[in-house]
């Protein structure tokens, strides 16, 4: 296979180029019916004749960063490795075992995302957010170690969902008890990043954790005996993001590029309030993509503080940086515009 012989006038097979060295390599233009975004990394990754292994970056990184070293050079760091899914683990049993008050092990049915259930399906969709959050993470984090994209995939998405497990675990020994749609969101939640992130879609759909503020759950009327916390303060989201959306389809957005178009799920005086007073609010709003905009400042993830500022405002929907309608389920009313931290009801 290697090229290095070949005579001058020996055609070469389409879509790949002589390199100096003799070395035959894949035209990076030649993918015509392709998933990614343009401007993506090897996009004939699958013709190249010697295998390379990037660095698994978000893809809003990918125009502007460097490969990292071939395969054979990366070494895989695995005592660094261990330790990263030794802690994760530790953290979360951490979570769950030393809640209190303790009773023998025993499993708890509470449903998805009814009214009757116990959260209103905000406990729901903040296990999905937060295990795809860990799994993507997981996975850039291994991949910075020296594995492959492939392995770093795998093993973040195995440790995140194994943490899954511990913490349910640890629940069955708490008044929470095992729950298995516990477990059930937070494994779709680390397979639902892993394939974005295996697709490359990543700078097309992500999904962010959001806090509230003023905190209207600490003024919830009539407060009444509830299991764990007030999820009146918390909003999550799924994002489509318009730079990546503009990429694919070769549109100039200009200002635009730096917009997401996102669907929440908040819930309001669940477990707490009265059941006439609680909410379950699905909504849609326009917010601010940082992660795009730290890339125009040129902080990226190829520093340690440009990868720390990443994984927090790629992940965490800030405050006030989006506008939107919410739809009560429970009463049948809309509101807004506002930030998700109202209440529907008059």
């Amino acid at each position: 296979m290697a090229a290095q012989e070949l005579p001058d006038t020996l055609p070469l097979p389409p879509g790949l180029t002589l390199l100096p060295g003799g070395e035959a390599r894949a035209i990076l233009d030649c993918d015509s019916f392709h998933l990614l975004a343009r401007g993506a990394l090897l996009v004939c990754d699958d013709l190249l004749l010697s295998e390379p292994s990037p660095a698994l970056l978000s893809a809003d990184d990918v125009p502007s960063s460097q490969l990292q070293p071939p395969a054979e050079v990366r070494r895989p760091q695995k005592l660094l490795a261990s330790l990263l899914s030794a802690g994760v683990l530790a953290g979360a049993a951490a979570n769950s075992f030393t809640g209190s008050p303790h009773q023998s092990f025993h499993v708890t049915h509470e449903g998805f995302f009814g009214e009757d259930t116990y959260a209103g399906g905000g406990d729901k969709a903040s296990h999905f957010v937060d295990f795809s959050i860990v799994a993507k993470e997981l996975a850039n984090g291994y991949d910075r170690l020296g594995f492959s994209q492939r392995t770093s995939l795998l093993m973040g998405f195995g440790v995140s969902s194994l943490a899954g497990l511990v913490i349910e675990f640890g629940d069955g020994t708490t008044f929470y008890g095992f729950s298995y749609e516990d477990l059930m969101m937070d494994v779709l939640g680390a397979g639902t990043a892993t394939v974005i992130v295996a697709a490359r879609l990543d700078d097309l759909i992500g999904f962010r954790r959001g806090f509230l503020l003023p905190h209207s759950g600490n003024a919830t009327c009539c407060k009444v005996p509830g299991k764990g916390r007030d999820y009146s303060n918390e909003i999550q989201t799924a994002d489509l993001k318009i730079a990546g959306l503009a990429r694919r389809l070769d549109l100039s957005v200009g200002p635009l590029r730096y917009l997401l178009f996102s669907v929440t799920y908040g819930t309001k005086s669940y477990p707490s309030g009265l059941p006439e007073l609680r909410e379950r609010q699905v909504g849609f709003e326009i917010g601010l993509n940082l992660a795009i905009i730290l890339n125009d400042l040129g902080v990226r993830r190829d520093t340690w503080w440009g990868y720390t500022l990443h994984v927090v405002f790629d992940n965490f929907r800030v405050p006030f940086t989006s506008v939107g309608f919410r739809y009560d389920l429970n009463a049948k009313r809309w509101r807004g515009p506002d930030n998700g931290n109202r209440f529907a009801a008059p």
